[in-house]
């Protein structure tokens, strides 16, 4: 037997082998074949894709809930052990934030994120009979991602809809098209080799606008779910399908004259710093009372920051990293503080992370949402001012704002008059996202922030239907009557 031979055999054997202990290791999802298309949930066209997911959703709705946390599972075993492989090819092809950033996001998203233990139903007994709230599946959802966090917006959203027995859509930002190809075919293989079930998450091959449009107005897509820019967001709201949208943000960071300024410094640094600020709740401005200005931003420069005080060098920053039609360039986004002054031309010493200054609640740099580690420091007289102020530059976008206070009415007030999705006190912003830079984890994960459409923090009940059903006799162990 030649070698050419001798290679085909082994490699059919092996691939029989391999059949055998798929079919052995996963339950079967089916009794016909799913759509294969280029494999893993990758097809070359949308209607395939949503077919197949449309096809995968009809079986899944009627599996048990230990399936589905099967599935779940399957999920985090899989993608547990590789998160720092893929927090750095996040960096690799989006070239923003930090690696180690975005293992502690993609730590978050992976085993922060409730799933089916949220969906607990709720009864109500009375004389009058029993009535009871179940959460059910949408059916496919079709889900837009950003570029900021193409690797944990996989995750945690996979996670959230499909713990609420719905399959995905995803479609895949161009600047991070390889790692979400990546993520959803790894994914696909984990859950098939645990469940047998596939194309549970589908994508394109070549991902595009044009592909975005389309799968939004898809008969089969139930609902959708954009994690992106006010351009895709609009074309989502007006889509006439339910839809959960998380758009734009520029939140504010107020600072009393009761704060503690040594741990406001140092929270604004870190978390302006955080993955070199392209998380949308990070702080993207200090609005501070003039009687703690000066001390706030000796310790900020303590703790990291680099203060630039010419006007003429705030002026290049400000034209160097907006463009002209008023949006941040790209070519600065989540880069490292270093570079954008490197760019710019302004000396500095050591390693800073963040670079402040003082500027007027008008600045572009202010009222820009920046997504990159330049923070400005706009001083008031007193904490009415500020609050004023505050609401003023967050631009009505109801997302995220923090404050830095002792004082309980101020932090009271300012939470209800902010009307954010997202509040913090005495805290870094990427606390409310549920990771920690320390790596401990403070609260459920949130990267899907719908703020446009009101839902939040949304979770795995914001993808399902809240359905009620009545019985007049119903069952109650308080009273019976014959």
């Amino acid at each position: 037997m030649q070698t050419s031979d001798l290679e085909q055999t082994i490699r059919k054997i092996l691939k029989e082998e391999l059949a055998k202990q798929s079919t052995t290791d996963a339950e079967p999802a089916t009794e016909s074949a799913q759509p294969e298309g280029l494999g893993n949930g990758i097809f070359k066209t949308v209607d395939d894709a949503v077919a197949a997911a449309k096809q995968a959703q009809e079986i899944y709705a009627d599996k048990p809930l230990v399936f589905r946390r099967k599935v779940i599972q399957a999920i985090k075993d899989g993608f547990g052990p590789h998160l720092k492989e893929i927090a750095q090819a996040i960096k690799d092809e989006t070239g923003m934030g930090t690696v180690s950033a975005k293992e502690s996001k993609l730590k978050n998203a992976l085993f922060n994120t409730p799933g089916v233990e949220l969906l607990d139903p709720e009864v109500k007994t009375g004389d009058g009979g029993m009535t009871m709230y179940e959460y059910t599946p949408f059916g496919v959802i079709g889900v837009v991602g950003p570029s900021t966090n193409p690797g944990e917006t996989v995750i945690n959203n996979s996670i959230m809809m499909l713990s609420g027995g719905n399959t995905l859509f995803f479609g895949a930002h161009p600047g991070a098209k390889n790692i979400t190809r990546w993520m959803i075919e790894h994914l696909n293989k984990y859950v098939e080799k645990a469940t047998g079930m596939k194309n549970m998450v589908v994508s394109l091959e070549v991902p595009s606008i044009e592909s975005v449009q389309e799968m939004m107005h898809h008969p089969d897509i139930a609902m959708l779910a954009v994690t992106g820019g006010p351009a895709v967001v609009h074309q989502a709201l007006i889509s006439g399908k339910k839809a959960i949208g998380a758009g734009a943000g520029n939140p504010p960071a107020m600072v009393d004259q009761t704060a503690n300024i040594d741990l406001a410094a140092h929270d604004l640094v870190t978390s302006c710093a955080f993955d070199n600020n392209i998380l949308c709740t990070a702080e993207k401005e200090v609005v501070v009372e003039s009687s703690v200005k000066d001390e706030l931003i000796q310790k900020m420069q303590a703790d990291g920051a680099f203060l630039v005080t010419d006007q003429d060098q705030i002026a290049t920053l400000a034209k160097m990293t907006i463009q002209d039609n008023g949006t941040p360039s790209r070519k600065y986004i989540g880069k490292d503080a270093t570079f954008i002054l490197d760019a710019a031309k302004i000396s500095y010493t050591g390693d800073p992370k963040v670079i402040i200054f003082e500027a007027a609640k008008d600045h572009p740099l202010v009222t820009t949402e920046m997504l990159m580690p330049i923070l400005p420091i706009v001083s008031c007289p007193d904490f009415k001012a500020v609050l004023q102020t505050a609401v003023e530059v967050e631009g009505g976008h109801h997302h995220t704002a923090s404050i830095h206070s002792e004082n309980m009415p101020h932090i009271n007030q300012a939470a209800h008059r902010m009307n954010t999705s997202i509040f913090v006190a005495n805290g870094p912003t990427f606390a409310a996202t549920g990771v920690g830079d320390d790596g401990y984890f403070t609260g459920a994960a949130a990267f899907t922030i719908a703020t446009p459409t009101g839902e939040g923090t949304t979770t795995t009940k914001t993808f399902t239907r809240r359905r009620r059903f009545t019985s007049p006799e119903g069952f109650s162990l308080r009273n019976w009557e014959a």
